[in-house]
Order: C-alpha cells, then sequence, then structure tokens
C-alpha cells in the first residue's frame, strides 16, 4: 500500500478495465479512465500492489456537500471527505486489499480532521460486506443521482466512517 503516483495511473486503468468488465463498474466507461481516477476535489490516492504490479486503488475527495451527511454530522463542505474510486482487481481480491485501502483513506481523513463517508450501490456485494465489516455505519438508502446505461436510477448505501 502506498500513495498513488502519477506514473501509476497506467496500471490503475488496466485495473480499471478488468474490474469493469467483471463487475460493471463504473457503469458507464469513463471516456478518460485516467482522468476519471482523479475526480473533482480529490486530495490523496493509494495504490495496492502484488509484487510491484498495481492491483487496487482509492482516493479520498474533499469539500463533498451531502445536506444529510451534514445534518447527522455537522460537517459541512470544508470538513467533509468521501472514499471514491475504490476498487481491486478480480484476481487479487480475497487478501485484505480492499480493507486496506480503505483503512489508508480513513487515516488519511482522520489526520485532516475530516469526517468520512461513501456510497455504494445497493447490490449486496462484496463492497457492501466490506464496509460493514470495518464499522462503517449505513445513515441512509437512497436512489443514485446518475443513471445505468438502461436508464435506470440504481438504489445506494450511504455510510459513515467509524469514529
Amino acid at each position: 500500500m502506498r500513495r498513488r503516483a502519477v506514473e501509476d495511473l497506467r496500471g490503475c486503468v488496466r485495473v480499471l478495465e478488468a474490474v469493469h468488465a467483471a463487475n460493471a463498474y463504473p457503469m458507464w466507461w469513463p471516456a478518460d479512465p485516467a482522468g476519471w481516477l482523479s475526480p473533482v476535489g480529490w486530495t490523496a490516492a493509494w495504490v495496492a500492489e502484488v509484487a510491484g504490479v498495481v492491483v487496487g486503488h482509492v482516493c479520498v475527495v474533499r469539500g463533498v456537500e451531502d445536506p444529510l451527511v451534514t445534518s447527522v454530522t455537522g460537517a459541512g463542505p470544508d470538513q467533509l471527505g468521501m472514499v471514491s474510486r475504490l476498487f481491486i482487481a478480480p484476481e487479487a481480491r480475497g487478501r485484505g486489499l480492499g480493507g486496506s485501502l480503505l483503512a489508508a483513506g480513513s487515516l488519511y481523513a482522520s489526520e485532516l480532521g475530516l469526517q468520512l463517508m461513501l456510497d455504494v450501490v445497493d447490490d449486496g456485494g462484496p463492497a457492501v460486506a466490506l464496509y460493514e465489516r470495518a464499522g462503517w455505519r449505513l445513515v441512509e438508502r437512497r436512489l443514485a443521482d446518475w443513471t445505468t446505461p438502461q436508464g435506470d436510477r440504481v438504489p445506494m448505501r450511504i455510510y459513515l466512517a467509524p469514529r
């Protein structure tokens, strides 16, 4: 586990392609996958490696506006961060790498005094299990503000990091 470097983006995109093919994440393939890995507001990112090869990624975004999370926590955009772009290569799963990436982002947020949140598709899949095992607290279920390629709005879960 280490901070992401510019040189890692090519490997991150390779892993993202495999995750997209296996799990349809992201649901829409981005026009600029390397740019997608650095969303507006991102402040830090990490990669997981196995034998020197990038197999996972996560970033933390600051300046998040979410009225419900603000009402629950009192954290406004200057104090609210979001886990984003978390994925692990299909062949590298089951080694605790997702939890390690999540922990790296959580530690970073804690050091900055940020309340960390995340959203995840409510499909009962392994990502939901990961967050719940790690002690994240479900605070809301809502429909996504984006649509699938079929035009559907999917159910989402909103979680807060353990304090």
